[in-house]
């Protein structure tokens, strides 16, 4: 469920601990290390192959998370699983590369348009995809808007401190190691709540192991409203991984030492299970936690009655359209059809475990918005509505 199969197996080889693990055991997650590697060639291949098309085109990109970590953090592709391919590409070109790379054969995996996910709080476009291929999203950020400004700020400088790399005979651009370390800790909690598991822990206990950093340049931006987003991630990565992070920076990252308002949230959300994460975004759990009736009342009318701009990121309607309520049927079908049955299913069958892991998602968001003045994070509001 974790995606570790992989990195098990090799630790297991690199311990010499074959003989002591049952064979069906050494064959399954052999088997997983083998299909991941297969799978990375092509996501791979992919990346390589858009990438070109972009530079063809004269539109800049950088390859995020996974392609970095697979190809030159871990010891062998196969080790890291990767589902997709992340690409960064400024928000003037985000349309031009979306269309460009629809031209070559790819198709949206969503009928909203992409110029809804620009204007509305995305950080990426409709997934593309060709036939039997792997899905390829262009991101036109890689934050959400910051009250002060300063994820605009470091959106813009990342390009100035990218780094390119060969891969394939082709060069492809990454985030520097400082800007990708930032990424992975927002990616895990403010993108996603930890719903992405203990890989996030093993990414950065490797990337800090393989790649040095400048960890006076990190608590730069530590302390521009970054700092809950990166003191969860690596302290846990420290404290379960041993991840090699320098002692004064964590106390500088945690001068409070209070660790009672956000460690065990984090704990109960990085090893829980993921399926149940994408059925609870901001408005469900507010539904199924709120003491204030009136507070759950507008969360359900959120989620049946959504506003244009949520309906044109499903539905080929513009978010402006006076006609966008018209949609709304096939939005509660939508809802009947793909999120009723799971979430229905998931109460039935471990209702505290439901409302349990709603309220650590609560506990956990409000902290990480005590330190931005957004008052609480909008993770999973963004990345789990679709």
């Amino acid at each position: 469920m974790h995606r570790l199969g992989p990195a098990l197996h090799d630790g297991i080889v690199r311990k010499n601990l074959l003989p002591a693990i049952p064979p069906q055991v050494v064959n399954a997650i052999r088997q997983a290390k083998y299909r991941h590697t297969l799978r990375n060639l092509a996501v791979c291949r992919e990346l390589i192959t858009v990438t070109r098309l972009l530079d063809a085109a004269a539109i800049p990109s950088l390859a995020l998370k996974g392609a970095y970590l697979a190809n030159f953090t871990y010891a062998e592709p196969g080790l890291r699983p990767m589902r997709d391919v992340d690409l960064l590409v400024s928000k003037t070109h985000a349309i031009r590369a979306f269309d460009l790379l629809k031209a070559n054969g790819y198709r949206p995996s969503y009928e909203g348009l992409p110029e809804a996910y620009l204007e509305g709080n995305k950080i990426h476009l409709p997934p593309l995809v060709r036939p039997n291929g792997i899905p390829v999203e262009l991101h036109h950020r890689l934050t959400f808007p910051h009250p002060n400004g300063e994820t605009a700020e470091y959106e813009s400088a990342l390009w100035a401190r990218s780094v390119s790399k060969p891969l394939g005979n082709t060069a492809i651009g990454f985030p520097c190691a400082e800007d990708l370390l930032l990424h992975l800790c927002y990616h895990a909690t403010e993108g996603h709540q930890f719903s992405i598991g203990p890989l996030a822990l093993l990414d950065l206990a490797l990337l800090i192991q393989r790649d040095p950093l400048d960890w006076d340049e990190i608590l730069q931006m530590a302390v521009k409203g970054w700092r809950h987003y990166l003191l969860a991630p690596l302290y846990l990565a420290k404290l379960h991984l041993g991840a090699n992070i320098p002692e004064w920076f964590m106390d500088k990252l945690d001068p409070e030492s209070d660790k009672g308002l956000w460690l065990e949230s984090a704990e109960y959300l990085l090893f829980s299970e993921l399926g149940d994460h994408m059925l609870l975004n901001s408005d469900m759990q507010k539904i199924l936690c709120s003491k204030n009736p009136l507070e759950r009342i507008s969360a359900f009318n959120k989620i049946v009655f959504p506003t244009r701009a949520t309906i044109a990121t499903h539905f080929p309607i513009r978010a402006d359209s006076p006609i966008a309520f018209l949609y709304y049927p096939r939005h509660w079908q939508r809802l009947v059809k793909k999120k009723l049955p799971s979430l229905l299913a998931s109460l039935m069958e471990q209702p505290r475990e439901i409302e349990k892991l709603a309220s650590h998602k609560q506990t956990f968001s409000r902290w990480l918005g005590a330190d931005t003045g957004t008052g609480t994070g909008t993770g999973t509001g963004n990345n789990t509505a679709q």
